[in-house]
């Protein structure tokens, strides 16, 4: 439709609330340059608005007496079912606040509709003045009190008869004056918010409860991890290398990796070199256990490797020869094709770069990472 409309409502209608400010943008959405044909329903009105459709209805009203709304063409919505059909309302914009006059004319004029003028759309007069409270300005009484303390709102007495006052709840002495030292409320059997530090939590282990606070609230202890050969494997790496010791969530989500990697036929030789065959880097920007995730995805990207012996593949029945101190392209012969990358002592796998026997992430990675 038009943008005027919808800035008229929103900032020069004058409207009595934001009710009607929001009923008002409502209908000038749907509207023309000039304000007429509006017709949403009175349900779409009271869904955009977030009010009832019956206030939607009065405030309709409301502002149809006051000149911000008049009755409009009701065949501009002939097209719509009669059991749908909504009232069709024009937005009484003046004639004096038309950024441009003739262009919404001209544009009424293509509709088949005569131009507007100054007696069609006269000035509006000023939004009536908001109700004040009556009890504006006003002191409020002070609620009545007994000897007792607030009495209750029936009037009794605030205990009904037989009631000690000693099953809970609080009791009000006499004199109960904010200013008397022995007035107020007092809790007859009060209850200890902060319990002692050294209560039993059945819910925890010993171990954790006993541990000082400062760590990780609900981690794993060891003894809590579902062992696997995985997680067998890591930790032997964790004892004898301590800079590669993984705990908690950690050690088990990796357990599982190196625990499926060995089910395809990854050796625990193989897998400590994955590892921990490469030092940490020298300034370590995340945790250990994700240098761990990554250097474990980084070999999962290609194939599994085949140990050799004298130029043949190491079958089962053959003596495993002894692990390495470092492993090199000589002892691990990956299944690589044409255009793989050569990087990770051969272990990487992934498409080289043009012109490079290398893939982008080996070209970029450090040497120590």
């Amino acid at each position: 439709m038009s943008l005027w409309p919808i800035l008229w409502a929103l900032k020069s209608a004058p409207v009595a609330d934001a009710e009607e400010r929001l009923i008002l943008v409502t209908l000038a959405e749907r509207a023309w340059a000039d304000g007429s044909d509006a017709l949403p329903s009175k349900k779409t009105i009271a869904k955009v608005a977030m009010i009832d459709p019956k206030t939607v209805q009065r405030r309709l009203r409301t502002m149809e007496k006051r000149g911000l709304i008049a009755l409009g063409d009701q065949s501009a919505a002939a097209h719509i079912p009669e059991h749908f059909r909504p009232t069709v309302y024009d937005l009484m914009i003046p004639y004096s606040w038309f950024p441009d006059i003739d262009q919404a004319n001209e544009e009424r004029t293509r509709r088949g509709k005569p131009p507007l003028t100054p007696a069609d759309r006269p000035d509006l007069a000023d939004a009536p003045p908001r109700k004040q409270r009556a009890d504006k300005g006003k002191r409020r009484k002070p609620a009545p009190q007994t000897e007792g303390g607030t009495t209750s709102p029936q009037g009794g007495d605030s205990e009904p008869p037989g009631h000690s006052g000693q099953e809970g709840g609080s009791t009000s002495p006499g004199g109960g004056v904010y200013k008397s030292r022995t007035g107020g409320l007092q809790d007859p059997q009060p209850s200890p918010t902060n319990p002692p530090r050294d209560t039993p939590r059945p819910s925890v282990p010993n171990e954790a409860a006993a541990a000082k606070d400062g760590g990780t609230d609900g981690a794993q202890l060891p003894s809590q991890i579902s062992r696997n050969p995985g997680v067998d494997l890591l930790s032997a790496i964790g004892a004898e290398k301590p800079e590669f010791l993984l705990t908690g969530k950690t050690l088990r989500d990796q357990g599982l990796v190196v625990a499926g990697m060995l089910l395809e036929g990854w050796t625990p030789e193989q897998l400590r070199q994955v590892v921990a065959g490469r030092p940490l880097p020298d300034q370590i920007t995340t945790t250990v256990g994700a240098i761990v995730s990554g250097r474990l995805r980084q070999a999962l990207s290609g194939p599994v490797p085949e140990v050799v012996q004298g130029g043949r593949p190491l079958f089962p029945e053959d003596k495993p020869t002894p692990t390495p101190d470092a492993w090199t392209a000589a002892t691990v012969a990956p299944r690589k094709r044409v255009g793989e990358c050569e990087g990770d002592d051969g272990l990487c796998g992934r498409p080289t770069e043009p012109g490079s026997n290398l893939c982008w992430t080996c070209a970029k990675q450090p040497a120590n990472v």
